[in-house]
């Protein structure tokens, strides 16, 4: 209280000098102005009041009576504001949220006073009363609904049109983050016509029935083809669209997607919208178990060749995927490869490469597509029959 009465005396004293007076006698001598509004012409000279305080310290010690009529530049508007924060309220209701922010469409009107009026007055001082009207209603708003504001990623938009006098509301995502592995072939991680189910829905439907939402979006660390499985745990973040529920048992809905016994997902929760664009960002190495059959007997000399494959190797697009990517030639690199014979004349290979590798065609080499390869430095044909993802090294390890 003491710093409040302060700040007011302090407000109270510059509103003395010669030049600050003139300029607010000027404002109301050209509309009858309302205490929010003639608070605004001086919002930047007393910090910690609300526009309506200074307004009334304005008006007492410059001797001004009320307005005997609507405000001659807001026309109202803020002293209707306990109408807006129902309009709002209402059409909030049935939704859940923690945060808020205000956004609003001007009243064409309003602006060109307000624009008149600071051509008498300046501008350095006064507050757009845009701003001052979604701060107001934000606050007002985060008091009755026992939300926070967020203006940065905010849970819900409230969205108030000053000549239309409606509220509408936009609903932003609920986003959730975790890692999972896929421990089936068969399945794509995102949704795809031919198949009856994918990563995403086994990990998005469940989340989307307990948040009451319209629809799921999946965001993975890259992929894995739909015949190899991800044994490594790949970061994804889900977005539900159209929430209605947003504090959801992160712990029951994993261990329900852990149940399908196809898709295993672990640190399943709740995570902001920043985190689609750090997972886009990762370009991690990863490390692959590949199981490769050769097209001729190989001894143990002719397979030590394959260290050779340790390096930069150039991939031109597979022709398995020409039809949906741009035929491109890229340069990447293996780090390190391991090798072991299996049954017969099949090796199993532990690679671990850049992000973007195309494993099975570093095995066939693609028609010459891919060089070197297995195919190339073992000098006979080489076929990838089945491939996991063991490794995603997101951290330097």
């Amino acid at each position: 209280m003491a710093e409040l009465a302060w700040r007011k005396q302090r407000l109270e004293e510059v509103l003395t000098r010669p030049d600050l007076a003139a300029r607010v006698r000027a404002g109301f001598a050209s509309a009858p102005l309302c205490d929010h509004c003639l608070g605004r012409l001086v919002a930047e000279v007393g910090s910690g009041m609300t526009n309506d305080e200074r307004g009334r310290i304005v008006r007492s010690v410059l001797g001004v009576a009320p307005p005997g009529e609507p405000c001659g530049l807001c026309g109202g508007l803020f002293d209707r504001s306990g109408e807006w924060v129902a309009r709002a309220t209402a059409a909030l209701e049935g939704w859940q949220f923690d945060t808020l922010a205000v956004i609003s469409h001007t009243d064409p009107a309003i602006l060109t006073r307000e624009e008149a009026l600071w051509r008498l007055t300046g501008a350095d001082l006064a507050e757009p009363y845009k701003q001052a009207f979604n701060r107001l209603l934000g606050t007002r708003l985060c008091q009755r609904l026992g939300c926070e504001a967020d203006l940065r990623n905010p849970d819900v938009v409230v969205q108030a049109d000053h000549r239309a006098g409606e509220v509408t509301v936009r609903i932003e995502p609920l986003w959730a983050s975790g890692r999972y592995r896929k421990l089936v072939r068969g399945i794509p991680q995102c949704r795809w016509r031919p198949y009856p189910t994918s990563v995403q829905q086994i990990v998005g439907d469940p989340v989307l029935r307990a948040a009451g939402g319209e629809d799921h979006l999946f965001h993975g660390c890259g992929r894995e083809d739909v015949d190899v499985r991800c044994l490594a745990a790949r970061p994804f973040v889900l977005e539900i669209t159209q929430p209605r529920r947003r504090h959801l048992n992160w712990d029951a809905l994993a261990a329900e997607i852990n149940r399908s016994g196809k898709v295993e997902v672990a640190g399943l929760q709740r995570c902001r919208r920043e985190a689609v664009a750090r997972l886009k960002g990762l370009r991690p190495e990863k490390t692959y178990r590949a199981l490769v059959q050769l097209g001729a007997d190989v001894d143990d000399l002719r397979l030590a060749r394959l260290a050779t494959l340790v390096g930069p190797i150039s991939q031109q697009t597979p022709t398995r995927v020409l039809r949906r990517r741009p035929d491109l030639v890229r340069t990447r690199r293996v780090v390190a490869i391991e090798w072991q014979r299996t049954a017969g004349n099949t090796v199993e290979l532990t690679v671990r490469a850049q992000a973007g590798t195309y494993i099975k065609e570093l095995a066939s080499g693609d028609a010459g597509r891919t060089r070197p390869s297995v195919a190339e430095v073992l000098g006979t044909t080489a076929a990838c029959i089945e491939l996991d993802v063991i490794g995603i090294h997101t951290d330097a390890d």
